[in-house]
Order: structure tokens, then sequence, then C-alpha cells
């Protein structure tokens, strides 16, 4: 995890071919930090929990299933998201309490993790997409460099998964609660 006294390279000079991911990784999360997360803890995809119970969820439980090209049935069935965790072998699972922010947020680590060599970056959100007032699941998604599935649209147990690693959620019980969100950046 990143803390104030980590020494973290600056962007602007931070990662080349030749330099060590770990530096990368500090990089990326001295960045998530700034952006708003609370806590990005670098993990092993074997810790991330996939299962059809939580697409499931969306389907019976979420006004905005089929109505996004980010959401079930349109996103990757958790079968898809089970494959394309073993094609890596680090993820940045980010937690942060704003559903909006942390959409904005995983999509500016994809694109600095890209720029710094993780080539195989992709983000996953929290939430159903908002970027468009109307999503037209007949044609294709017309913000695709912004757009991502969330964790829970490709079947990613999130309560699991931070629980795997030590960090805050909870269900609510109340609208007063503290919301803890989840995203991720999938690395190589």
């Amino acid at each position: 995890m990143y803390t104030q006294d980590s020494a973290v390279p600056e962007f602007q000079d931070a990662i080349t071919p030749h330099q060590n991911v770990a530096d990368g990784c500090k990089v990326l999360i001295k960045k998530a930090i700034e952006l708003g997360c609370e806590q990005a803890v670098v993990i092993h995809p074997d810790t991330i929990i996939v299962g059809r119970w939580v697409q499931l969820k969306c389907k019976y439980g979420c006004e905005e299933y089929g109505k996004k090209l980010t959401c079930p049935p349109h996103s990757p069935s958790f079968e898809e998201m089970k494959e394309i965790l073993r094609e890596y072998n680090r993820a940045l699972l980010l937690h942060g309490h704003l559903s909006w922010q942390m959409r904005y947020i995983t999509a500016e680590i994809e694109k600095m993790a890209f720029s710094l060599g993780f080539y195989k970056a992709f983000g996953l959100g929290a939430g159903p997409c908002k970027l468009c007032e109307n999503c037209d699941t007949a044609r294709s998604c017309i913000r695709t460099m912004e757009a991502r599935p969330s964790m829970e649209a490709c079947g990613i147990d999130v309560y699991q998964t931070a629980r795997n690693h030590n960090l805050k959620i909870e269900t609510l019980k109340n609208h007063n609660d503290e919301v803890n969100i989840y995203g991720m950046i999938l690395l190589e």
C-alpha cells in the first residue's frame, strides 16, 4: 500500500521499459491517491473472486440491467472474466467512496498505466456507466475511451475480493452509512 513515506518516482520521468514494475505500480498508486482514492493496493488475480451469482444480482436487482453497454448482458460474462483474469499477473484494487469518481479515476489510471508500459492495462469501474444520458445498446459505444464495465457487471464479487485484502466493505443498513466503492485496473 502507498504511504506518504514511500519513495515514488515522478510521473514525467517515471518508468522506462528497463525499469522495475514495482516502480510503475508505486506511480499508479500515488496518482490514484491524488485523484481521490482512500486506498490503492496491488493484488494478485488469484485473489479476485468471480461468481455466477453476481450477475444474477444485476439481472434481478438493478434497474440498469440491459440498458447500458457496460452492464450485463453486454459486459463480459463471469466465465469470460475468469478467463481474462488468467491473462494478468497483477491488478490495482482502488478504494473510494463515490461511484462517479471511481469511474473517472479508473479511466485515468488505466491511461497512465498504458503510458508507463503496462500495455495490457484495463480498468473496471463501479456501478452503471453514466457517461451518456441514454445508452443506445443497438449500436457501438460512442465513448469507448472512457466507458468501462464495473467489477460487478463482469461477475466479480467485490465484497469478498475487498475482504481478501482486509479492505473495508459492508452492506448498507441505512442511507447514512459510509459507502465503500471499488474499482480495479488489470495489469500484466
